[in-house]
């Protein structure tokens, strides 16, 4: 996957085939999917719960890709939620300090329930 070509976050969980057993996020939730084929877009979800308004879709989906295929948090690895923002936050750059500060805020709320 070529993460310069990503506009929607949907290019990147398209190109995954990982069906989620865990419906609704039941026992799974702080594990990272980044493709489910169940109509569930977990990332999507991520972006429009805590970014849409802060930063553009197509700049935080390259984003999302490049720490879906350094992580790849596929279904099969165990990737939390805050090593994913992490690995994020280290793509931003200081100049972005709403998208800085909100992945810096989700990380301290995760790490605090891992």
């Amino acid at each position: 996957m070529d993460c310069s070509n990503v506009k929607k976050i949907t290019d990147i969980t398209d190109q995954i085939d990982y069906h989620d057993t865990h419906d609704g996020g039941q026992g799974d939730s702080k594990w990272v999917s980044c493709g489910q084929d169940n109509g569930y877009n977990e990332l999507k979800n991520k972006f429009d719960k805590h970014f849409d308004g802060i930063t553009k879709e197509s700049w935080m989906a390259e984003l999302m890709c490049k720490c879906c295929k350094e992580l790849k948090p596929n279904g099969t690895e165990k990737i939390t939620w805050s090593k994913f923002y992490k690995c994020i936050l280290l793509k931003v750059p200081q100049d972005k300090e709403k998208t800085f500060k909100k992945l810096s805020e989700l990380i301290k709320w995760h790490e605090a329930r891992e």
